[in-house]
């Protein structure tokens, strides 16, 4: 079965390569790249270097090839349109500024130069000497990279850059976005899926942790399938617009350096990548979806650059109203306990009974605790600084 899907790679990078060969695009190679799961990914090194956005050349570049399944299980089916609002995003980005912290780290968004809605296909700015911020925090050197001040210098950036994202694309000017964003209805439909309609019966695995809860998850399991219903003509307040929809670490590019190498450099760039979740929706989520993807570095692996991180990035987003504080912590808990199906269907959960039903246990805190607005309770947790004015 490996090799036929290996074969079946290879076929696809033959047709794209086929498809690019009299464009400026034209691949000398195509190298499919692990790590995506919806797409197929691959790195073309280019028959011939093209002007890149900063002006240099570039002699590679990102191909991206979007099927009705998901690619790593042709059983899941996936909506072919996220390629065309991906795309449209990527273009409408190309006008979004990049950030820069005093901390001499800089934010930005790859440049798209090509996206062909006949194809499905998206030629994107490469980075080849990145690595995501997630394999980072799960490798070997993670202890020695990820160090207090660093981690919450990156967090802090994130941050930062996620509220002027935010309110850049709720600004006037960025009308003609929201409009097309807005419709982007398949995946927001697939983050309702994997999120609100999931999240109990992840619950209902661990009955001593169901017991007597019952009812609050209910409660916010409607909340949160009523924010998916909610449509572009009634955006509900300053804390509604366009999301990036899918904002966690493995979705953040940093240098692939070691410790020394990241630390003597002058400025550090990072990478905002994947936006097919592009859609509208609460802040909340994007909020919730990094701080609950964060804390499970250090749950699973003991990390303790990832508190440090999820600090920096609530300080970098800024003061938010009490209800977004109670909303961020609720999506944090619902993404902690999600956790239990990502994961290949059927496949062994990789970490200890207690380690499963500890992360569990503490999604589901946060979900009952911030339903039930208990201030108190967060102030003496990891989403104090949340809670802070």
């Amino acid at each position: 079965m490996l090799l036929l899907e290996e074969s079946k790679k290879d076929a696809l990078a033959t047709t794209l390569s086929q498809e690019l060969s009299a464009t400026p695009f034209a691949c000398s190679s195509l190298t499919h790249l692990s790590g995506g799961t919806t797409n197929f990914v691959f790195r073309g090194v280019l028959a011939a270097p093209i002007p890149a956005q900063d002006g240099n050349l570039t002699s590679s570049v990102i191909v991206k090839h979007s099927t009705d399944f998901v690619a790593v299980n042709p059983d899941f089916s996936l909506d072919v349109s996220r390629c065309g609002f991906e795309g449209f995003m990527l273009n409408s980005l190309n006008k979004f500024p990049a950030v820069t912290t005093s901390d001499h780290i800089t934010i930005n968004v790859p440049h798209i130069f090509q996206s062909s809605g006949q194809t499905n296909t998206q030629i994107i700015e490469d980075f080849p000497d990145a690595i995501d911020l997630k394999t980072v925090f799960v490798s070997p050197a993670a202890k020695s990279i990820l160090l207090e001040p660093f981690s919450t210098s990156i967090g802090r950036a994130l941050g930062l850059w996620l509220r002027l994202l935010h309110n850049w694309a709720s600004a006037p000017a960025q009308v003609e976005l929201r409009a097309e964003i807005g419709k982007n209805e398949p995946m927001r439909r697939l983050k309702r899926r994997i999120t609100f309609e999931s999240f109990i019966a992840v619950v209902e695995q661990f009955p001593e942790l169901l017991e007597g809860h019952k009812e609050v998850l209910e409660d916010v399991k409607a909340i949160g399938m009523q924010d998916f219903e909610r449509g572009m003509g009634n955006e509900g307040g300053e804390d509604w617009g366009i999301v990036h929809g899918d904002f966690w670490t493995g979705n953040v590019l940093l240098p692939d350096l070691s410790s020394a190498e990241l630390h003597e450099l002058d400025e550090i760039k990072l990478s905002v990548i994947d936006w097919e979740f592009a859609q509208f929706g609460h802040r909340a989520y994007d909020l919730g979806q990094m701080i609950g993807d964060l804390y499970e570095r250090k749950h699973f692996k003991d990390v303790d650059g990832a508190l440090a991180a999820i600090y920096g990035f609530i300080n970098g987003y800024g003061e938010v109203s009490e209800e977004m504080a109670f909303r961020t912590a609720i999506h944090a808990g619902v993404h902690l306990i999600c956790w239990y199906n990502r994961r290949p269907p059927k496949s062994p959960l990789k970490c200890t009974p207690e380690q499963g039903l500890s992360v569990v246990k503490l999604g589901r805190d946060f979900v009952v605790k911030g339903c039930k607005k208990d201030r108190d309770w967060f102030e003496g947790s990891v989403l104090a600084s949340l809670f802070q004015k």
